[in-house]
């Protein structure tokens, strides 16, 4: 029976308020001293010298921490609490949700040996977030090398398991991992990955750090590679999750994992279908216009031209610097609050680019020392495609990820759960958001010319093709060379498209995040015209939109009405 006390009521309102207060600040606390390294990337430099226990005991100290703190959010009456705490709780509960589902099916078993988020690319990630600017923090970045043979250790541990267990990588994956590996060992001291983190003028930290690389690092390194092509002989010969003990259980998990919602595989390949449809008709209709008969013959003759090839490194970065300042000059018309600085462009380090997308994003730090980055890829210019910069750039950088994360990252009053959490949260807005972004950017008056718009659409069809391959791959039996075709045929260049296959291949059910995401964003804004009519406002919903920031969808849904 509801109470009918007023008094009561407020009163238990107050204790809630102040309880899933206390909760979020336990869980962020714990979160953060067993995620080290993601501590580091929001700038607390509290753990800077020790590397996350993914083994038998980091594991059930998140199965314990992340059961309690679902259970003690049972408690408490979420409809009691303001937008901010409401909204923390729903971080916190995909959060530990996550956390929970990846221990019962020992997804790390698959992601120790993959070559998209594995030890290899943990080396790079380190280089490129810590600070080794002082005595202190250049220790606290020796340690954390130090720390490297224990941890490649415990991922050789698990890798065993993962072979004991039948749980393994596909063969692609491996053959990846391991010629990953093998480039990092090869790495001369002077040039070793972990000399990223150290400015190039500091001559007694590059030579220390270099010392560490070859006395400590690469020893370990070589070690795992072995342990690596050990395992090669027992990958697994289908690239389907699903083929892998308990593996629809498996793909399941990683759909609700990324995209925050429980979807059925078929559902999500009937939206790619729906969508890749419409964007190829969008396609022709921009081929048509560019007086071509159809979009591959219009890409086939500019590429021919030679007018869509990058013709050096240095003029790609170029070209994407004068892309970030346009789109950030332009941006305040769009937006009625933007981050406090724009984002800076830097180059993927070239010993890890073979196996990188075209780019990615690096969110800044909470206090602004490291700006938001945007990376780009300039391995295989030959395989660039101009016309399909741009987009990627609004999408990496303003206004896409770099306007959403750096944006909620400065509201500062909220708990850090809700701040910086959101990253952890699921990915399915933040790519959505991404996605979005590209189209935005048309009507933002941003793209050149009918060669940028159809690189959009090339980038939205590649997006389409992604909840078409990745549930062909992982749920429908289809081949890697099947998916390869599909990708191909949206305008994505070949050589790319091998790599995105193979990513897919590797994190199974990521790529969907993006279009769900979008589609759920363009619903909501749809929603918001139609009920707001005549006085809608554009700026207004997107700042609104950006201030509820990374939410798994379903909250996303529900603050937006």
């Amino acid at each position: 029976m509801a109470s009918c006390d007023p008094e009561r009521e407020a009163e238990d309102a107050v204790n809630d308020t102040d309880r899933a207060q206390a909760l979020a600040d336990r869980v962020w606390e714990e979160l953060l001293e067993r995620e080290p390294t993601f501590a580091t990337a929001i700038g607390d430099e509290r753990y800077d010298d020790r590397l996350p226990d993914i083994g038998e005991q980091g594991r059930a100290a998140s199965e314990s921490h992340n059961r309690a703190a679902l259970d003690e959010l049972a408690t408490i009456d979420r409809g009691s609490l303001d937008v901010t705490l409401r909204t923390t709780m729903d971080v916190l509960e995909a959060i530990a949700t996550q956390a929970l589902a990846s221990v019962e099916h020992r997804t790390d078993r698959l992601y120790v040996v993959n070559h998209f988020v594995g030890p290899g690319v943990l080396l790079g990630d380190i280089a490129s977030i810590q600070r080794t600017d002082t005595p202190e923090h250049l220790d606290r970045y020796e340690q954390r090398l130090r720390a490297l043979p224990g941890y490649l250790e415990t991922c050789a541990e698990i890798a065993r398991e993962g072979v004991a267990t039948g749980v393994v990588s596909p063969r692609i994956v491996v053959e990846r991992a391991v010629a990953q590996i093998e480039r990092i060992v090869g790495s001369p001291p002077e040039d070793s990955p972990p000399l990223a983190a150290i400015a190039e003028d500091d001559d007694d930290a590059r030579e220390r750090i270099a010392g560490v690389w070859s006395d400590v690092v690469a020893p370990a390194f070589a070690t795992y590679l072995d342990v690596l092509r050990e395992y090669l002989p027992n990958a697994a010969e289908r690239n389907a999750v699903t083929a892998l003990p308990d593996g629809d259980a498996i793909y399941a998990s990683e759909i609700r994992s990324w995209t925050t919602l429980p979807l059925d595989p078929q559902e999500v390949h009937d939206l790619g279908n729906e969508r890749w449809e419409a964007i190829q008709a969008e396609r022709f209709e921009i081929a048509s216009r560019l007086g071509y008969a159809s979009p591959d013959e219009a890409i086939a003759d500019r590429t021919a031209s030679g007018k869509d090839t990058p013709d050096s490194a240095e003029a790609l970065i170029e070209l994407v610097e004068g892309q970030v300042q346009r789109s950030w000059e332009i941006a305040p018309t769009w937006f009625g609050r933007l981050p406090k600085a724009n984002c800076r462009v830097k180059e993927i380090e070239a010993y890890r680019a073979a196996d990188m997308a075209l780019a990615f994003y690096m969110p800044p730090t909470a206090d602004g020392d490291r700006p938001g980055t945007y990376y780009i890829n300039t391995h295989d210019l030959a395989g660039k495609a101009l016309h399909q910069i741009a987009a990627v750039t609004y999408h990496e950088a303003n206004p896409g990820h770099h306007f959403q994360i750096a944006l909620e990252m400065e509201f500062d009053e909220r708990p850090a759960l809700r701040r910086f959490g959101g990253l952890l949260a699921g990915a399915s807005f933040a790519e959505g958001w991404g996605l979005y972004s590209e189209r935005l950017a048309d009507e933002m008056d941003l793209y050149v010319d009918d060669w940028e718009r159809l690189g959009m659409l090339a980038a939205q069809a590649h997006r389409a093709a992604r909840l078409i391959t990745d549930t062909g791959l992982h749920a429908f039996g289809w081949s890697r060379q099947d998916a390869i075709e599909k990708l191909v045929a949206g305008g994505s260049p070949r050589s790319e498209s091998e790599v995105e296959v193979d990513r897919y291949i590797a994190l199974p059910a990521q790529a969907l995040a993006y279009m769900v995401g979008m589609v759920e964003i363009e619903e909501a804004r749809r929603r918001t015209q139609d009920k707001e009519s005549d006085a809608f406002d554009l700026k207004a919903f997107h700042d609104r939109l950006l201030a509820l920031g990374q939410l798994p969808l379903q909250a996303l849904r529900r603050e937006l009405g």
